[in-house]
């Protein structure tokens, strides 16, 4: 036989073995090719939980690939790859798992490609055509709204007195933040960055020296960068997902507050509660 081929299968419940199909694996004695889905969302809403562990195991496979290697922790011991993959496929009862190998007539890179149309299913592939990343100027007017939303409920019309065009102080300058609440004093700032999209590298030193910069001056003052983490469907995911974790790593190590959409309201009440209507505008 040419080749042989096991698909990788996700078990979330060993004991139901209910298994969804999450790549393909394709092999000969001089070759190892893998191909995982593209999308991951139909594959969370069958686990119904995080699936980053997934993500990041078919990320191990196929940097091992390269060197030949069949699965995370395979190594190169002069037995065959068929050996060593019937092995795993029998014996590994986690929530990874592989089915026996099967025989082909068929080149590696044929059969990866007929197996990988057979197996598996990319159910939201055309919605992946029609994503559309939202930049930082996105995240900027998401920011705003959302909180000009929560101020008018707790404060009505006039809350828009509240929503400034601020600068705000700091140690060597003063700062321009996307959201400034302030009247006579500033009361907290926000700014929005989005990881939908590259981010140049100035972007994220100007968001630091924002944060710093502030903090030194006002070490108590408030601050939070509201984020568009990256999407799988992004073609750089995983590039992009490790300059995300980085800088807002960072952030937070610099003093702010790391906000998503959800987070956006109960943050902004924390820091207007206790505060009355006509404290806050001086009547």
């Amino acid at each position: 036989m040419a080749s042989r081929y096991s698909v990788i299968q996700y078990v979330p419940d060993p004991i139901a073995d209910e298994r969804i199909n999450i790549g393909v694996l394709a092999f000969d004695n001089n070759a190892v090719k893998i191909h995982f889905v593209k999308n991951w969302e139909r594959v969370r809403h069958f686990g119904m939980e995080e699936i980053g562990f997934l993500k990041d195991f078919a990320h191990r496979m196929e940097n091992g690939a390269k060197e030949g290697l069949l699965f995370p922790g395979d190594k190169l011991n002069g037995v065959s790859n068929q050996e060593r993959l019937l092995k795993i496929a029998q014996g590994w009862m986690n929530s990874i798992q592989f089915t026996e190998p099967r025989g082909s007539l068929n080149t590696v890179d044929k059969l990866l490609q007929d197996i990988a149309n057979t197996y598996l299913r990319e159910p939201q592939l055309e919605s992946n055509l029609k994503f559309k990343a939202r930049d930082r100027q996105a995240s900027a007017r998401l920011i705003k709204s959302k909180t000009r939303e929560i101020l008018k409920q707790k404060f009505g019309d006039k809350s828009r007195d509240l929503l400034k065009h601020h600068e705000i102080c700091g140690k060597h300058t003063n700062n321009k933040f996307d959201v400034v609440v302030a009247n006579g004093k500033p009361y907290f700032a926000a700014h929005g960055i989005s990881f939908e999209v590259d981010v140049p590298d100035s972007l994220k030193g100007e968001v630091c020296w924002r944060i710093s910069d502030v903090k030194n001056s006002k070490p108590n003052f408030p601050i939070a960068i509201f984020v568009l983490p990256p999407k799988v469907e992004q073609h750089n995911y995983q590039q992009i997902q490790k300059a995300y974790q980085k800088n807002i790593a960072t952030y937070q190590e610099l003093g702010a507050d790391i906000l998503q959409e959800n987070d956006v309201k109960p943050w902004v009440n924390k820091q207007i509660e206790g505060l009355s209507l006509d404290l806050v505008l001086g009547h």
